[in-house]
């Protein structure tokens, strides 16, 4: 059996710890995170505000809260387009018309004021089974964002949980909407039950697994939307006994080619008895990758 390396926890704080907001608040459903200027951005799919959180994750007075405080929706992920100057907000999807559900990503300048938002080309079955998480690229002077499925296949149910059908769909940008443009393929040898979290920086790629509690990385070629290589998994770190102990690790950033920052979402406790996973739940964690 191949040993699988683990990951080095740096730090770590709870997010009810780094904000200054109301402290009766107890549900923090982190989802997705994002690197940018010494921060951390940080989205959650149960509030549409999004986190502002230093990076060496202490309290402090320039974190908080911004955006919208009220809305029907949160988001799954997030991203930035340093050209335009823009977050992208990924809404996991929203009801068609025709009984079929579309993921949208919300833009927002630096200042987090709402500019518009646009459907992506592309249908799920359900509401809660579509994209986990949304990163940008810019090529040939054109706008793009690559989406994550969640399930194998980009299927829901039983079909989404058998491994080795992890893609990427590729959208670009259109005025009124993302036009679906590809998909790409992650390598058949990754045994990912299900797909949390997304980065891309300079060609790295992390890709992290929920249940699984699982970093793959790979090195990406964006010109031509294919993989340089077959990659390598890395593991959360477990108990003494083996037991998974992050099992709600829902978002993925790059800090460095060998470190990276991820978000945890609250344990679910009908799916998740195991209590001692709520001790690294609704958290931001710094971990580096082994040599």
């Amino acid at each position: 059996m191949v040993t699988v390396p683990t990951l080095n926890l740096v730090r770590e704080s709870k997010i009810r710890d780094l904000t200054t907001c109301d402290q009766s608040t107890k549900r923090w459903e982190a989802s997705g995170v994002l690197v940018k200027d010494g921060y951390f951005f940080v989205v959650f799919d149960d509030r549409t505000e999004i986190g502002r959180f230093a990076g060496d994750l202490q309290p402090n007075e320039t974190n908080g809260l911004f955006g919208l405080s009220h809305g029907d929706f949160g988001y799954e992920g997030i991203a930035y387009n340093p050209a335009k100057q823009r977050f992208y907000l990924l809404v996991e999807a929203r009801k068609h018309a025709r009984g079929c559900y579309q993921a949208v990503i919300v833009e927002y300048d630096d200042e987090f004021h709402f500019l518009k938002d646009r459907p992506l080309d592309f249908t799920f079955k359900s509401s809660n089974k579509g994209f986990e998480a949304v990163a940008h690229v810019r090529r040939n002077h054109q706008d793009y964002v690559l989406a994550l499925c969640e399930g194998n296949k980009c299927k829901c149910g039983s079909k989404g949980r058998k491994p080795g059908g992890g893609r990427v769909q590729v959208f670009e940008k259109k005025r009124k909407r993302w036009a679906h443009s590809g998909t790409i393929a992650l390598p058949t040898t990754l045994p990912f039950v299900d797909y949390s979290g997304m980065s891309i920086d300079h060609g790295r790629v992390a890709v992290v697994s929920q249940v699984n509690s699982m970093l793959w990385v790979g090195q990406f070629d964006e010109a031509g939307w294919t993989w340089r290589d077959a990659g390598q998994l890395y593991e959360f770190p477990r108990s003494d006994q083996g037991t998974i102990r992050y099992g709600n690790i829902e978002g993925v950033g790059w800090l460095s080619p060998t470190r990276i920052v991820t978000a945890s979402d609250r344990r679910k406790k009908k799916n998740q008895p195991d209590k001692g996973l709520s001790e690294k739940d609704q958290s931001v964690h710094i971990f580096d990758i082994p040599a």
